[in-house]
């Protein structure tokens, strides 16, 4: 289903009641910023929150900014349903060993944000699967991700921890 912000818990809640099967877990993909009218009350009403961090520096300010506001004024206040607030590095190079995730890794811990142990590994396999002759499926919706390539990402790895989080 396709929301605005500000209504989409309220959608969520009317969904889940009128489900015919019982939901164990609800997905949220939500906008990036804070400019979109109703995303700080959105998110004050998630149980868990999983942020996706890239090696851009820009994108790490923005998003430890945005992170730090969640932790710090949202949570604190304690009109909120908040449990955790999770960054994983995402799209991750294998090939490179840059000493950028070292420094943010320390400025994460020292702003007291949770990071979590397992990274989203990029691949340029995942873009051949929209060419017209490839058997692999990973970036859908409705199939399962090829066992090869969740492994490759290491999608396997995170799911696993992914969980652990949501049931403790």
């Amino acid at each position: 289903m396709q929301h605005k912000a500000d209504s989409v818990l309220d959608a969520a809640h009317e969904f889940v009641n009128t489900s015919p099967v019982p939901l164990d877990v609800l997905f949220f993909d939500l906008p990036g910023t804070v400019n979109t009218p109703g995303i700080l009350k959105a998110l004050a009403g998630m149980h868990h929150i999983f942020t996706p961090i890239t090696a851009d520096r820009v994108v790490m300010e923005s998003t430890l900014i945005f992170t730090q506001l969640l932790q710090d004024v949202i949570m604190k206040k304690g009109e909120t349903s908040i449990q955790s607030i999770n960054l994983f590095w995402n799209q991750v190079d294998g090939r490179e060993s840059t000493p950028l995730y070292d420094v943010y890794n320390q400025l994460i811990g020292q702003l007291g944000l949770s990071l979590m142990q397992s990274q989203i590994k990029n691949s340029t396999r995942f873009r051949k699967e929209s060419e017209v002759d490839s058997k692999t499926v990973f970036r859908s919706t409705i199939m399962p991700p090829d066992e090869r390539l969740m492994k490759a990402c290491q999608l396997d790895l995170f799911i696993s921890e992914f969980l652990n989080i949501i049931q403790s």
